[in-house]
């Protein structure tokens, strides 16, 4: 495009949406140390986990005393978070944990089914090498343990959220296509939408039976995928998705004032 007098016009910006990252799209992405890196993933947990409530204002120091780090690495890792967009600016230029709603996180979810539903068909087509599949193989072994007790006790949270963890992350790798797994982790960030973070899992008879739904999913999955049937993979974990997102809207609705997000209580 060019002005009457001949000069190049630059196309117009529009303005940033409602709630968005102020951090412009084309920023470079933050160099970390690995002590930064290391705050920063404490910070993200902190935030998927719930312990640092949505809206809540972030003080570097406050932070860094929790963490036992100087402000430098808090200062950067900040940064970086808001760049994930699980910062929004907050009061005297500093940041504020984001407050998700259940679009957010639905969508999320909508992404996690497209997107791991498609790394389970590319393992299918291309196949298994015997390492990855014996790796998925010790993460059925490991729910099928946990499931013989016919109920749950808080001894058994840890290990099953390290097992579901373990076993979509061996999928989303295993595609070998790193743009996928990038989104997919990504979207893994927005509180409740996350495999580390079980929503369904409480100590009562209900929930353990929709586990055990949920590991028979696992089962299907990896049955589809060793025997190369790439399309009943892809629709086995877009279904096992689906069942997640399913159950948080339903729990949204039944609990009027949102789902709290505290790990140390599982929903």
């Amino acid at each position: 495009m060019t002005t009457p007098d001949g000069r190049s016009a630059e196309p117009a910006v529009p303005p940033p949406a409602p709630g968005a990252s102020q951090v412009p799209d084309d920023a470079p992405p933050a160099t970390l140390t690995s002590k930064q890196e290391s705050v920063a993933t404490k910070i993200r947990d902190l935030i998927i986990d719930g312990e640092l409530a949505p809206g809540l204002h972030l003080m570097e120091v406050p932070l860094a005393e929790r963490l036992g780090v100087s402000r430098t690495p808090v200062r950067e890792a900040l940064s970086l978070l808001a760049q994930e967009g699980l910062l929004e600016p907050g009061p005297k230029r500093g940041f504020k944990v984001r407050t998700f709603t259940l679009d957010d996180i639905l969508q999320a979810y909508d992404v996690r089914g497209a997107l791991e539903g498609l790394a389970c068909r590319l393992l299918a087509e291309r196949g298994v090498d015997q390492r990855l599949a014996d790796q998925l193989q010790e993460c059925l072994h490991v729910g099928d343990r946990l499931l013989t007790n016919g109920a749950f006790d808080e001894a058994h949270h840890g290990p099953w959220l390290e097992m579901n963890n373990q076993f979509h992350s061996l999928l989303t790798l295993g595609s070998g296509n790193a743009m996928l797994a990038n989104f997919v982790m990504q979207s893994q960030r927005v509180p409740l939408a996350s495999a580390r973070h079980v929503h369904w899992y409480r100590l009562d008879t209900e929930n353990f039976d929709l586990a055990r739904r949920a590991h028979e999913d696992h089962h299907r999955v990896v049955q589809a995928i060793l025997n190369r049937q790439s399309h009943r993979a892809q629709t086995w974990m877009e279904e096992h998705i689906f069942f997640s997102r399913e159950l948080v809207a339903r729990r949204f609705q039944e609990q009027p004032g949102g789902i709290g997000f505290n790990s140390a209580n599982p929903l």
